[in-house]
């Protein structure tokens, strides 16, 4: 788990500052990603079929709704990192990436010393609370170029993604969980509803998304339990009694195998970053 966090917004999404020291499932985020290795445990990343070795060298790619996971050390130490979450609608406007188009060729994303550098140094501005008009400015310009770092090494293809490439049965599969994200869910039903049986619905969804249906359902999940965590004043155990948890300690599992922090500790960054 993280030790502490530190969170900062922008018109770009957000940014947190993570000292991590256990391991993260595999997750997806509806946001473009970034992971920046900055000292201590820097494990291996997967990403998609991609396994990456962080480090001063090598930061991590991750396009929205990609699947990834990272794996630690085994010896418990503390890894520290930037941890770029990127609103796919600034990456369009900014970089001119299609609707529905990769933001990352491949996961790999080359760091000159120098991009190492400015990331350490803004960390370090982050972590002690020096977060002002400059720094969202820096950190602009940082996945900037993170962005030109990985665009030479693969270019993108401009091949887009758009909605209507995926098969309708899924599309309504994903308008399902959407709608009832706050409920408990029965894939068996979705399947049903969707006119397949179980197995070609699961072979189905993942030759379409990447992603099998329960990290899109949990990825689903985990934006609700971060928006009602940025957003409500509700203890924890409604919040977890919202998004269909039986017991409070259930959702703290959930919510810390895919941010890396327990939720009191993430609200207690986002009220700080207010």
């Amino acid at each position: 788990m993280a030790t502490s966090i530190r969170l900062f917004r922008g018109t770009f999404g957000h940014v947190s500052v993570l000292n991590v020291s256990s391991d993260f499932v595999t997750h997806a985020h509806a946001e473009a990603h970034i992971i920046l290795w900055l000292d201590g445990a820097a494990g291996e990343m997967t990403i998609g079929h991609e396994k990456i070795q962080l480090g001063p060298q090598v930061a991590a790619g991750i396009n929205s709704f990609q699947p990834h996971s990272h794996a630690l050390s085994a010896d418990g130490r503390v890894g520290r990192f930037l941890a770029f979450y990127i609103d796919p609608g600034w990456f369009s406007r900014r970089r001119g990436v299609s609707n529905g188009e990769p933001v990352f060729a491949c996961a790999t994303i080359p760091v000159d010393a120098w991009l190492h550098r400015a990331a350490v140094a803004l960390y370090e501005d982050l972590d002690a609370g020096n977060a002002d008009d400059l720094a969202a400015y820096e950190i602009e310009r940082l996945i900037d170029s993170l962005a030109d770092a990985a665009d030479s090494v693969r270019p993108r293809s401009g091949r887009a993604l758009a909605g209507e490439e995926v098969d309708f049965r899924v599309r309504k599969a994903i308008d399902l969980m959407k709608a009832n994200v706050c409920e408990r869910i029965c894939f068996d039903e979705v399947a049903k509803a969707v006119g397949l049986s179980r197995p070609h619905f699961f072979a189905l969804f993942k030759e379409q998304t990447s992603l099998t249906p329960n990290v899109y359902w949990n990825t689903l999940r985990m934006q609700e339990a971060l928006k009602q965590l940025q957003w409500s004043r509700e203890p924890l155990t409604s919040v977890a009694w919202n998004l269909g948890f039986t017991t409070q300690g259930n959702f703290t599992r959930f919510f810390r195998d895919h941010v890396g922090v327990p939720p009191t500790l993430y609200r207690e960054a986002v009220r700080s970053a207010a």
